[in-house]
C-alpha cells in the first residue's frame, strides 16, 4: 500500500486486542481465591503494584492535556490503602481494587480475577431492577415473594437516598463512567445485588412507584445461588453474541456479523474474522450491488481496528475512504516504557509467526524501533504523525479523483449495542464517515488512551490492563459514545424482529 493510502489507517494500524484481564497470559494456574491469606496485606501489595504499573507505563502520567491524572493515581492508592486497614476477606480486597480501577473512568484501565470459575457469594432481596430509559424498574423477582415490589415498579429511593445517587454509590463507584447510557444498560441490575462488597451497605427500606401509588418495602436480603442468579441476569441482559459470518437474505440484502475484532493471531475470533474477510472479498460485487448491507457488531467489545478498516476499503474503495474518512487523529504518543516495548515486540513476533499482514508487521516494527529510540534518549513518548509531503498529497489526490461515486449502491447500516467499545468504536467512526447509518442502541465510549497490555498483580489472583498510547486530536471526543440515527426499542437478541425492522428502514428514502 502506498504512503498516501496508508494515512487513512496508520494511526490504528497496530491495534492490539483489548486484553481480557480475567485471562491469565501464561499457563501457570492462578492461586486459589478460597485459600487462607492475609487479605489486608494482599490489598496493600496489589494496590501499590497497580499504582506503580500505571505510573511506569500509562501515557496519562505525563499528559499535559490531563493535569488531574497524577492526582487521581495518588488519590486512588490512598483510598485503597485506607480500606486495607479494615480488609479481612476477599470481597474487601476485590472491591477496593475495583474502585481504584473505576476511578479512572476509562474502559481501557481494566482488572479481572484470573480464576474465571470463581464467584463471590451474593445476596439479594428477592428482586432485581434494570434501567428502562432513565428509571430503575423491577424486571426480575422471586415468584413466591409476596413482600417484593411488583414487576415494572419504579424505584424512588432507599433509606432516604434517591435512585440516581444510590446507583452512583452502589454501581458507579465500582464500575466507572456512570455518565454513560451503556453503563446503565450493562450494569444496572447490580443495584440490588451484593457480591460480598463490604464498602456498600445493604439497603433496609425502599420506596417504589407502581400504578400511580408509592409504597415502601422492607428488604429481606438473603443468599442467592450462583446458577439461579446467572440465569436471571441472562434473561435481563438482552446481550447478543451472533455467530461470525456473511448471510444472504431472500430480498438480496447481506448481513455481516462480527461480534469481536480480536487481533490476537491464533484466537478463535481471529480465525473466524479471517474467513469472513475472505468471503467478503469473494462477494465484493454482491456487497456493492446489494439493496442493503448490515454490519452487525452486537457484542463486540473491540480488538484490532484493522479488520474494520480492511472491510471498509473492500466495500467503498480506498479513494472513497480517503475522500470521506480522514485519519483518526493528528498524532499518537506512545508511552516509551520497557514493559510497553516488550509487549509490542512480542505481538510483532506473533504476527510474523502467523504470516499476518505485512503492513501490520512493518508498522509494529516501526513502533518498537521508535519507542526504543525515545526511551534511550530519555523521552517519555514516541510520537507517530501522519507522513505528509507533496508526492503523497498528489498520490492521494489521484486516488480520490480516480475513485468513482459511492460504489455501495444500497444502504449500509451498522447495528450497535451497549457492548460496542474500543476498536468497535473505531469501526463505527470509519463506517459512518464512509456513509453507513448507525442503528440499534447507543454504544459505550472510550478515552483517548488506547492499546491495552496486560500485567499480573503480585498476589497472582488478578490481572490488569493498562493503555500504552494516547491519541492527539481525535475527532471523536474523550468518552464520547456513538448514538444511533434509529433506536431499536425491542429485544436486541431478537434477530427476526431486527431483520424486519432493517427491511423497513432500507425501504425508506435516505
Amino acid at each position: 500500500m502506498n504512503t498516501a493510502a496508508r494515512t487513512v489507517l496508520a494511526a490504528a494500524a497496530l491495534s492490539l486486542a483489548v486484553l481480557s484481564p480475567a485471562q491469565a497470559q501464561d499457563a501457570v494456574a492462578a492461586p486459589s481465591m478460597t485459600a487462607e491469606r492475609d487479605w489486608s496485606a494482599a490489598l496493600r501489595q496489589d494496590a501499590t503494584a497497580l499504582h506503580d504499573i500505571i505510573a511506569e507505563s500509562h501515557p496519562g502520567m505525563h499528559d499535559p492535556l490531563n493535569p488531574g491524572f497524577r492526582a487521581n493515581v495518588e488519590d486512588g492508592l490512598t483510598l485503597a490503602l485506607r480500606r486495607a486497614e479494615t480488609t479481612t476477606d476477599a470481597g474487601g480486597w476485590w472491591w477496593a481494587l475495583r474502585a481504584y480501577v473505576a476511578s479512572f473512568d476509562d474502559g481501557h484501565v481494566q482488572i479481572g480475577i484470573k480464576d474465571g470459575a470463581f464467584g463471590f457469594p451474593t445476596r439479594w432481596p428477592g428482586f432485581l431492577t434494570v434501567y428502562r430509559d432513565a428509571d430503575q424498574v423491577v424486571a426480575e423477582r422471586q415468584a413466591d415473594d409476596t413482600a417484593a415490589p411488583p414487576l415494572g415498579a419504579r424505584l424512588v429511593d432507599c433509606d432516604g437516598v434517591g435512585a440516581d445517587a444510590l446507583a452512583e454509590q452502589r454501581i458507579g463507584q465500582f464500575r466507572g463512567r456512570w455518565f454513560l447510557e451503556a453503563q446503565h444498560a450493562l450494569l444496572g441490575d447490580w443495584m440490588f445485588m451484593n457480591a460480598s462488597n463490604p464498602w456498600t451497605a445493604e439497603m433496609r427500606e425502599c420506596r417504589f412507584e407502581s400504578d400511580g401509588r408509592t409504597r415502601s418495602y422492607a428488604l429481606n436480603w438473603r443468599t442467592i445461588e450462583a446458577a439461579d442468579l446467572s440465569a436471571r441476569r441472562t434473561r435481563l441482559s438482552q446481550r447478543a453474541f451472533p455467530e461470525f459470518g456473511v448471510k444472504a437474505m431472500d430480498d438480496g440484502g447481506l448481513w455481516l456479523s462480527m461480534p469481536s475484532f480480536n487481533g490476537q493471531p491464533g484466537s478463535d475470533a481471529y480465525t473466524a474474522l479471517t474467513a469472513l474477510m475472505e468471503e467478503a472479498r469473494a462477494k465484493q460485487e454482491d456487497l456493492r450491488s446489494a439493496p442493503w448491507v448490515m454490519l452487525d457488531v452486537r457484542g463486540n467489545g473491540g480488538g484490532s481496528s484493522h479488520w474494520s478498516g480492511d472491510l471498509a476499503t473492500l466495500m467503498w474503495g480506498i479513494g472513497w475512504r480517503l475522500a470521506h474518512n480522514p485519519p483518526s487523529s493528528d498524532a499518537v504518543d506512545w508511552r516509551a516504557s520497557d514493559a510497553n516495548i516488550t509487549q509490542i515486540a512480542d505481538f510483532v513476533d506473533e504476527l510474523k509467526a502467523a504470516n499476518s499482514s505485512p503492513e501490520m508487521i512493518a508498522w509494529g516494527e516501526q513502533a518498537v524501533a521508535g519507542m526504543r529510540a525515545a526511551r534511550d534518549a530519555g523521552q517519555v513518548y514516541w510520537r507517530w504523525e501522519p507522513e505528509t509531503n507533496p508526492e503523497d498529497a498528489a498520490a492521494e489526490a489521484a486516488l480520490i479523483a480516480a475513485s468513482p461515486d459511492n460504489p455501495m449502491q444500497g444502504r449500509v447500516f451498522v447495528l450497535t449495542d451497549s457492548a460496542c467499545g474500543s476498536a468497535c468504536l473505531d469501526a463505527v467512526d470509519s463506517w459512518k464517515a464512509a456513509g453507513a447509518v448507525q442503528i440499534g442502541r447507543e454504544t459505550t465510549a472510550d478515552t483517548v488512551y488506547m492499546e491495552v497490555r496486560g500485567a499480573e498483580l503480585p498476589s497472582g489472583l488478578a490481572q490488569i490492563g493498562v493503555p500504552m498510547k494516547v491519541y492527539r486530536g481525535r475527532a471523536r471526543g474523550n468518552n464520547e459514545p456513538h448514538r444511533p440515527a434509529h433506536v431499536f426499542d425491542g429485544d436486541m437478541t431478537d434477530d427476526a424482529a431486527l431483520l424486519a425492522w432493517v427491511r423497513t428502514l432500507a425501504a425508506r428514502q435516505p
